[in-house]
C-alpha cells in the first residue's frame, strides 16, 4: 500500500477507495506538530527521569505512510492494513536493534476542525493514561519515528497520529567494531 500511495498521491488512493473530492479530502497539517509530538515525548520522558529520543527519518516516513494510509482508509489499528508495526517498519530499511512499540491515536471533530495543537495534546493524554502506549513512551528506545495526517470525511474532520520507538544502541557498536584496528608501527620510535 505505501508503494501505492507514493505512486498516486493520497487524493488519487481516496478516489480508488470510493471517496469523492465531495466526501473526502486531505487537509494539511504543519510540520510543527510532528515536531511537537517529539518534543512533548522528551519532555515526557525526561520527567521520568529518561534520555531524550532523536527522530530517525525512515521510521518517521514509515509512521507517516502509516498515519496517512489509516486517515485516508477510516481504518483503525495497529494492523489496519494487513501488516504488523514490526513488519512495516522493517520493509521502511529502517535500521534498528529492537522494536520498542507503537502508539496509535485517532481524533475526530464534527463539523469543525480542531487545530493540530489540540489532537497532539490528546494524542499525547490518551497515550499517557494508558497503560501499553505509556510503556512504548518510557521504553528504552533511542529513537523515534513520528506522523499525522489529517483528513476530511464529510463533515468529520479527523487526525491520525502514529508514533514508532526503535533501539538503535547496537548499532553504535557494530559501527566501532567495523573500524579495523590500527596497524602496528613497524618502525617505532627507539629511546
Amino acid at each position: 500500500m505505501r508503494c501505492l500511495l507514493a505512486l498516486l498521491g493520497l487524493g488519487a488512493i481516496g478516489q480508488l477507495l470510493g471517496a469523492t473530492q465531495a466526501d473526502a479530502q486531505e487537509f494539511a497539517v504543519p510540520e510543527s506538530a510532528r515536531a511537537a509530538i517529539i518534543d512533548h515525548t522528551n519532555a515526557y520522558r525526561a520527567i521520568k527521569g529518561l534520555p531524550p529520543l532523536r527522530e530517525n527519518q525512515e521510521a518517521s516516513r514509515e509512521a507517516q505512510a502509516y498515519a496517512a494510509y489509516l486517515a485516508v482508509t477510516m481504518r483503525q489499528g495497529h494492523s489496519a492494513d494487513g501488516r504488523s508495526p514490526f513488519q512495516r517498519l522493517r520493509a521502511s530499511g529502517a535500521k534498528f536493534c529492537k522494536f520498542r512499540g507503537e502508539n496509535w491515536h485517532e481524533s475526530w471533530t464534527r463539523p469543525a476542525r480542531v487545530l493540530p495543537e489540540i489532537a497532539v495534546d490528546a494524542a499525547m493524554r490518551f497515550w499517557k493514561h494508558s497503560p501499553g502506549h505509556e510503556r512504548a513512551l518510557r521504553s528504552a528506545s533511542t529513537e523515534i519515528g513520528v506522523g499525522i495526517a489529517g483528513w476530511r470525511h464529510g463533515d468529520q474532520w479527523y487526525y491520525q497520529e502514529i508514533q514508532v520507538f526503535i533501539d538503535t544502541s547496537c548499532l553504535k557498536g557494530a559501527e566501532a567494531q567495523v573500524q579495523p584496528p590500527p596497524l602496528p608501527d613497524r618502525n617505532p620510535a627507539r629511546p
